[in-house]
């Protein structure tokens, strides 16, 4: 089996997207040497033999789209058969909407279909792709069992066509560190961002109403005369006030240490923050707003977004209990090790091997018959 892989985008390219595709892409190589990636870019740690070079999409979303339509349903088919591909992996939603190979499609979420008002163009390709996704030979992968329903509920995917896939994590980067090391380092790290340590974090999501974050910020200033803390807000540019501090962005270099040095994380929208604060041993309290629980377990506490006097009594408790705290730090690692890109790459490559496997019989069927 020769794996190719679409890793030609249209549209908007997200830091996570690229994330996802850089490292899932070398691990795949690595597992099967032959893979081919369909990439405008070289991309790192990958072999130029590796890939096939395709035309970069134009800047204006209008065109691009049209543009990235085109090259899936003409160009691309003719380069697979050329290079005698057996199966496709598209690490986004973009795929051919012809029947050349089996393929296997990442789905990441499904907001573009719940708001469409957010993503334009990108919306309505999007629900022209998912259209296609009933097609026998289509694997669906998804993160989450929730995002799984949510794909049967609202497109015509087959169940039997639908793969979990586990989320990637770096645990070499993010992890514990030592506490003799810990203290030397917390105190040049906290100095150079400005933050004043000790610290509680919280992300806030641009596209997500300011419910969550108005909950946690009540919830801080109903007990902080009660802790050292002070709450830092990521993804929100504000002058600090009353031991509250925000942090437009954060470079990707200093993300390990931003969840190292945190007492505590509270999150309410971004899975991939549980996992990485997880790693890195920093306790968790999670909104208990759907994926979100799926994948914090055992490893953390759980929040109703509305309810801030619930969350001050939690963050309390995972400040405070020692005991509780060290059960929460040792789940947290534990559940985290479960996440590798290792074992991304090798759920993909058994989806698109099933993919193919499908497709074999079915023909060899159709010809027997």
């Amino acid at each position: 089996m020769r794996l190719a892989i679409n890793a030609s985008y249209s549209g908007v390219k997200t830091a996570a997207l690229e994330a996802f595709t850089r490292e899932v892409v070398q691990r795949l190589c690595r597992i099967d040497e032959t893979t081919l990636v369909f990439s405008p870019v070289a991309i790192p740690g990958i072999d130029e033999s590796n890939i096939v070079l395709t035309s970069e999409p134009p800047a204006a979303p209008a065109v691009s789209y049209f543009s990235n339509l085109m090259f899936n349903n003409t160009i691309l088919p003719y380069q697979l058969a050329w290079h005698k591909a057996d199966v496709l992996f598209c690490p986004a939603t973009e795929f051919p909407f012809i029947d050349i190979l089996p393929m296997s499609v990442m789905i990441h979420d499904l907001d573009p279909l719940f708001y469409p008002e957010r993503f334009g163009l990108e919306g309505e390709y999007f629900k022209t792709a998912l259209g296609h996704l009933h097609r026998q030979d289509i694997r669906a992968l998804v993160t989450t069992n929730y995002l799984k329903e949510q794909l049967l509920n609202n497109t015509g995917v087959y169940l039997s066509n639908i793969d979990i896939v586990r989320l990637g994590l770096d645990i070499s980067e993010y992890k514990p560190v030592e506490d003799e090391l810990r203290r030397q380092l917390k105190k040049d790290f906290a100095a150079r961002m400005a933050i004043p340590a000790p610290y509680i974090l919280f992300f806030v999501d641009p596209d997500a109403p300011d419910g969550a974050c108005d909950t946690v910020i009540a919830a801080f200033n109903d007990i902080k005369s009660r802790i050292r803390h002070s709450l830092l807000i990521v993804g929100k540019d504000k002058e600090p006030s009353n031991k509250i501090q925000y942090l437009g962005s954060v470079a990707v270099s200093d993300m390990p240490l931003l969840f190292t040095y945190a007492d505590l994380l509270i999150e309410s929208s971004d899975s991939v923050h549980i996992l990485k604060a997880g790693a890195c041993g920093t306790p968790v309290i999670v909104s208990n707003i759907e994926p979100l629980p799926e994948l914090v377990s055992d490893a953390g506490m759980l929040f109703n977004p509305s309810d801030f006097v619930f969350l001050s009594k939690l963050i309390l408790m995972a400040i405070m209990n020692r005991n509780l705290r060290k059960e929460m730090i040792d789940n947290g690692v534990r559940f985290a090790h479960r996440f590798s890109w290792e074992n991304t790459a090798e759920d993909i490559y058994a989806s698109c091997s099933a993919a193919y496997a499908e497709s074999y019989d079915r023909r060899r069927k159709s010809i027997t018959h």
